[in-house]
Formats: C-alpha cells, structure tokens, sequence
C-alpha cells in the first residue's frame, strides 16, 4: 500500500528521522571539560544509556506534563550519569548550558535517507496531513524548527506535553484527533516494536517499522530498512 494512499501519515523522531551528532557522550563531554570532566566520551555514552534504562526513558513520566517534571527528569538523569565519575563543578550552571544544548541543530543529524527520499516533501505536496508522535521532550518543537523539518508538519506531540507516552494509545487518539481522518486512514512510521508499532495497532492505525540496521527479525507488521523503500518508483 503506497504511503501517499493514506489521509495523514505520523513519524517518530528519534532513531527515525533524527539522530544526535556525534553521540550523547560527545555533546555532554564537550560541554563537561570547562566543569572539570576529565573521563572518556564512552563512559559517557555508557551511564547514560544505563540510567536511561534505569529511569525508564521520558515515557516515565507517564501522565505528568510541563516543563517543570521535565527538567527534574532530565536533572536527576545528567546528575546520575556524572555521579559515578565524580561529579562537576558548578553543576547547575552546566545542567542549565546542556539542556538548552540539545535544541541546537549542530547537535542533530537529519538521516540520510529521509533528505535522499525526499518523503517529507512529496507528502506535504500531495497534502497528506503529516504529524510527528514522539516520546519527548516540550524542546522537540523547537528543535525540529531549528534542523528545519518542523515546516513539514501539521502538528507535533511530545509525550511530555501531551501526558501520554506511546505505547499508550492517548497520545496515537490525539494525532487521530488533529488529523481528522480514521484510524484505517492514517499510518505510523517509527523505529520500535513496543511504542510504535504496538502503540499504533492498539488503535488501528497501520504501523510501519523502519529498522535500518535489521535489528528485529521480519514480523508479521510492514517492515522497511531506510525510507527510499516508501518512494514510488516512476514508470
């Protein structure tokens, strides 16, 4: 079923359409020397993807919204991860400087295969109504707009504004509800079984599964391995 058959068509971010640049541990390390960091960028990667685990990702905020638990979850998690390596000077006045680092663009790369499918443009031009369901931050819409790919779409939830984190169907309803359309009508493309797959079909909506480095073994749900896979061929 060709994507532009569908009235409105959602994407996750991270991991879909995005990814940070270098790594986590690059931007934190960058940022951390001038607050006598000293450690390696792979500890840092490595406490980070271990906390995140330990806390349970933003989705742990389940129903709660603003910015305010937002910050304390991301406080208590850079927290964590310099913990162990002995801490930071001044900590609070680099927590301030590396959560506003993540809405810089330098931090982002765009996916090379979304620029070459050009998917986002052919959708917005044959007017499929296009949003994004993330499990994010509030920061997501300002750095969507500051990589450039917030033009695209007609709305974007994060799950922490929203109070819903996929796979919990409130927020795939509210995406429903902006578009207008059926669920049978729209599709979710999203590099997860667990959120976005699964998240998706609890509310009928056709999932898509990018898995660009084969990580899942095929399942019974559409699966593509980069996005010029979605692009119809001419002739």
């Amino acid at each position: 079923m060709p994507l532009t058959s569908f009235k409105a068509v959602f994407f996750d971010v991270g991991g879909t359409l995005i990814h940070v640049h270098p790594s986590v541990g690059d931007v934190y390390a960058r940022h951390a020397r001038p607050f006598g960091y000293s450690g390696s960028i792979q500890d840092l990667n490595e406490g980070f993807r271990l906390q995140w685990k330990k806390m349970g990702g933003i989705e742990s905020l389940g129903n709660q919204s603003g910015a305010e638990a937002e910050r304390e979850f991301w406080h208590k998690l850079v927290y964590e991860v310099f913990l162990p390596m002995g801490g930071l000077d001044r900590f609070e006045e680099y927590f301030d400087l590396i959560f506003e680092a993540f809405r810089d663009e330098a931090n982002w790369r765009i996916y090379e295969d979304v620029i070459e499918s050009g998917i986002l443009e052919t959708l917005k031009k044959r007017g499929v109504v296009m949003g994004v369901i993330s499990n994010w931050d509030s920061r997501l819409i300002s750095t969507l707009e500051n990589i450039g790919l917030g033009r695209y779409f007609d709305f974007i939830l994060p799950s922490a504004v929203v109070g819903s984190a996929k796979p919990d169907k409130k927020i795939f309803e509210e995406a429903l509800r902006l578009s207008g359309v059926a669920p049978h009508e729209a599709c979710h493309i999203g590099d997860e079984i667990r959120t976005d797959v699964e998240g998706a079909q609890s509310v009928g909506i056709h999932p898509i599964l990018l898995d660009r480095n084969n990580r899942f073994d095929s399942t019974e749900t559409r699966k593509i391995t980069t996005f010029l896979e979605l692009v119809e061929k001419p002739g």
